[in-house]
């Protein structure tokens, strides 16, 4: 089944443009700093719904914070700014047709379906906002921004300079990932067991980070998640995470599933355990189409250059 994705992205983009260009209209007198998509929601094989558009004025987020919270605590949280577009006719046809693609053949194009989908919003954020400079109806310090929960798409839709000046707590999270891949894995593993112990807010990489990147690692990573499980007070995560490190071709899902993952090092792991784990057809057209993602579209150049070695020895 084709689907018109330029048409997706279309569609994404003259919503962000003319809802910017709406609220520039009735609020002349406030500074619009962002656009936002927001709200994804997903259900895997089933739905997919039409995200949320906001849009922020300097005002208007000031005066929603009021004296429950400061405006810096919403200056970056969509769902609280209140300008908000909600999908009309139009947009839930896109999302009925999405879906349909996405579950076509049994679900087995799921993964690749919504993963594009993801990558056409994060498209249309960009040409949204050249377009909006280019008319001159916003300044260069306007954003417009893909943000998820977890804030995987923000980094994509965003330069690295824009990261750091307006996420700056996601550029240390990237930083601190980036630096832990270069690190053998022996090193690598104490300080993923050290911040997967350390206090919530004390390091660059939560206790959530520190364990999904335990998991990359895998067998490698084994010895040293049963000598913390013979110490620990409490056992059960590390035997967990024990069960979940020992990897094999039964695993292989989780490894696919980190081809997506919001950490460079995650990402450039699952590479790795892939190309040497026997897959079944539908895991294989799962892992070339994120392969292929990877090499082309891929935001860290260290995952690009690992995924490009990797589809070169597989011939993907």
């Amino acid at each position: 089944m084709s689907f018109d994705w330029a048409g997706l992205e279309q569609a994404v983009q003259d919503q962000l443009t003319s809802f910017v260009r709406r609220m520039r209209a009735e609020h002349p007198d406030d500074r619009l700093y962002a656009a936002a998509v927001h709200a994804f929601h997903a259900e895997t094989g089933s739905v997919i719904a039409w995200p949320l558009v906001g849009v922020a004025g300097e005002r208007a987020v000031a005066s929603a914070a009021g004296d429950r919270c400061t405006p810096g605590e919403l200056r970056w949280s969509p769902a609280d700014w209140p300008w908000q577009l909600d999908p009309g006719p139009a947009e839930d046809a896109w999302a009925a047709r999405l879906e349909e693609a996405a579950t076509a053949d049994g679900g087995r194009r799921w993964e690749p379906v919504h993963a594009r989908y993801l990558r056409t919003v994060v498209k249309a954020c960009r040409a949204a906002r050249r377009e909006l400079l280019a008319e001159g109806t916003v300044g260069r310090e306007f954003l417009v921004v893909a943000m998820d929960e977890a804030r995987e798409l923000v980094p994509r839709t965003l330069t690295p300079a824009q990261v750091r000046r307006h996420f700056p707590e996601l550029d240390a999270e990237y930083r601190e990932t980036a630096r832990l891949a270069a690190l053998l894995v022996g090193r690598r593993t104490r300080e993923l067991i050290a911040l997967a112990e350390a206090p919530p807010g004390s390091a660059a990489l939560g206790r959530e980070q520190a364990t999904a990147l335990l998991r990359a690692v895998g067998a490698d990573a084994v010895p040293q998640v049963v000598e913390r499980l013979a110490h620990a007070r409490v056992k059960w995560p590390w035997a967990k995470l024990r069960s979940l490190c020992e990897t094999g071709p039964a695993e292989a899902d989780t490894a696919l599933d980190g081809l997506n993952s919001r950490w460079p090092a995650v990402r450039c792991h699952a590479l790795v355990i892939l190309e040497g784990v026997r897959l079944s057809r539908a895991r294989r057209e799962r892992f070339t189409a994120g392969l292929t993602r990877l090499c082309r579209e891929d935001p860290d150049a260290t995952v690009r250059e690992v995924a490009a070695g990797v589809a070169r020895r597989t011939g993907r």
